[in-house]
């Protein structure tokens, strides 16, 4: 209730998506502290909150990642996904031209570098790993796997569908991970989008900064500002900033509950 009251609070609710952003500070502040605090609950460097949902955050993830690939002269094609990922992974890999390399988790349930090793090469751009996985158990190995990309080239793309069972505990980006997307609706109480008004933020390490989607909220002094000069950005992926409603309630449930209250939520 108390989201749904913040979102409608009138000079939120009101303000019109092409508002100079002289005439939309306070906006554009709740909107840079929410990407301050999923970058802190995530362990990341940076986060964009243009995407409109948890797929798309995938696809904007992997289009991050091809892009500092190929900023590298590189262009991998293969991503290694467990049985135990998220089921969209695929769908994502495949609108990016990727190619999805599926292989079985150990008999506990989790994936071992073992599973891994024999199928690193130098056509791997990336494993993508659901943690916890999708039957409920934490990747424990998940440190020694991303030390294998990374020493082969590759990047560590984290699902963040369930982030409820990590948050205010463990930080995805302590573990290796490089890139992972929010659901809001999951883990941050917003409305599920259900094809409407939904929100999947991107958390990023600091050496794929320079491909997030454009413009970027960015803190200059006291003042905030939309960033639209970054001449290696993968582009827009969605119409001006993208659903500020559903940023304005998870930034509202973060700030209800503080730190220890997001623990005690995991727990």
């Amino acid at each position: 209730k108390l989201n749904e009251w913040a979102a409608r609070v009138p000079g939120f609710l009101n303000l019109h998506p092409q508002t100079p952003d002289a005439f939309a500070q306070e906006s554009l502040e709740v909107m840079w502290h929410l990407q301050e605090a999923l970058a802190e609950v995530s362990g990341m460097d940076g986060c964009s909150l243009q995407p409109s949902a948890g797929a798309q955050g995938e696809l904007v993830g992997l289009m991050m990642m091809r892009a500092w690939h190929e900023a590298q002269g590189r262009s991998p094609k293969k991503v290694l996904i467990p049985v135990t990922a998220h089921g969209t992974n695929p769908a994502s890999c495949a609108l990016n031209g990727l190619t999805t390399v599926p292989f079985p988790s150990g008999d506990d349930g989790v994936v071992h570098p073992e599973n891994v090793a024999s199928l690193l090469d130098d056509d791997v751009a990336a494993i993508m790993i659901t943690n916890p996985n999708t039957v409920g158990l934490f990747e424990k190995n998940l440190p020694i796997i991303a030390k294998m990309l990374h020493e082969k080239g590759g990047l560590v793309y984290g699902d963040g569908a369930n982030l409820n069972a990590l948050m205010g505990r463990t930080r995805p980006g302590d573990l290796g991970i490089d890139v992972m997307q929010f659901n809001l609706h999951k883990t941050f109480t917003t409305p599920h989008g259900g094809g409407g008004p939904g929100c999947g933020p991107v958390a990023l390490k600091k050496s794929l900064e320079a491909f997030m989607p454009g413009p970027v909220v960015e803190k200059d002094g006291e003042h905030y500002k939309l960033d639209a000069d970054r001449p290696r950005s993968i582009g827009r992926v969605r119409s001006f900033v993208g659903n500020f409603g559903m940023m304005v309630r998870a930034y509202a449930y973060i700030r209800e509950l503080g730190a220890e209250g997001l623990a005690s939520a995991t727990d």
